[in-house]
């Protein structure tokens, strides 16, 4: 049994898309202020990652599913596999074909980017490593994602992957402006994931997910998600400024706003039912200052 339609939209995990864009966002704008903007990468690049966000949530739900990390006592998102809409069979097929689709569309991206030789081999090399990554975060007999790997993972893929190695793909060189922003975008999408892992930290250490908040412990894992926050935000101000020093004003509601949420972690009485909405605020947070940028560029380069 394959399962039905919304059966596979949750195993997609819809809502996780806009932050996985944040980088293509980006790493776009990077590309229309050195005016080598490629209307072809941008798109495959936005397909690519899609598909690699879709794939990893669906593995991830399998993995997660048959070593029973999912399970009864959980509180959060259901999941497909959890909730018997999807068996594991149906996963493992699931995985397969976004597996191919995600080949083709690396292939037909590298095609229109037309990197020289050494370039595609290096970017070859990338999209292996995404598409194994994806998988191995919750699969196999030593997923990443179970012994404290994963906040690397996504600083690495959610920032530079996505925003340095994409916006090669436009200018093929590389500035301080892809730094700042690859800094930025890969310290909130790795603090959406120590957020995530906040709220399930007690069913991961029961289940003996070895998340790192489960090895630092939930105390110290606040302090670390204001570090993440920080440094990202200053990063992000600075690469802003890089592009338009008069546009650093957007700082103070940015500001206002992270303070907010901190204080509202800071003094989160359940992690559980407390931590989940500022999960969604911050994914969302990270795009629409990817989205500010894109903006920016654009209205800069029309002017």
């Amino acid at each position: 049994m394959m399962g039905s339609i919304n059966a596979w939209i949750l195993a997609a995990r819809l809502r996780t898309l806009p932050l996985s864009l944040s980088g293509i966002l980006i790493a776009a704008a990077i590309a229309i202020d050195a005016e080598l903007f490629n209307t072809s990468v941008f798109v495959w690049s936005l397909v690519i990652t899609v598909l690699l966000q879709v794939l990893s949530n669906v593995a991830n739900d399998y993995g997660d599913g048959i070593k029973g990390t999912d399970n009864a006592d959980r509180i959060g998102p259901k999941r497909a596999m959890q909730s018997g809409l999807l068996t594991a069979n149906a996963l493992k097929w699931g995985m397969s074909v976004l597996v191919v689709l995600t080949v083709v569309a690396i292939w037909r991206l590298f095609v229109d980017a037309d990197l020289p030789f050494i370039d595609l081999m290096v970017f070859v090399g990338l999209g292996f490593f995404a598409l194994v990554a994806a998988i191995a975060y919750t699969v196999g007999k030593r997923p990443y994602g179970y012994r404290g790997w994963g906040d690397i993972m996504v600083f690495v893929f959610f920032g530079g992957v996505s925003v340095i190695a994409g916006s090669y793909l436009y200018i093929q060189t590389f500035s301080i402006t892809q730094f700042l922003f690859a800094l930025s975008v890969g310290l909130y999408s790795t603090s959406v994931l120590n957020l995530n892992n906040l709220r399930d930290s007690e069913s991961d250490a029961l289940s003996n997910k070895m998340t790192l908040v489960v090895r630092m412990g939930y105390k110290k894992a606040i302090v670390y998600h204001h570090v993440l926050l920080i440094v990202g935000f200053v990063a992000y101000v600075a690469g802003v400024g890089q592009i338009d020093p008069n546009a650093t004003l957007i700082a103070l509601p940015i500001a206002l706003f992270l303070r907010a949420h901190l204080k509202r972690v800071r003094s989160a009485k359940s992690a559980l039912v407390a931590l989940d909405p500022e999960l969604k605020r911050i994914a969302l947070f990270s795009f629409f200052s990817a989205l500010f940028v894109f903006i920016l560029v654009g209205i800069k380069v029309n002017q």
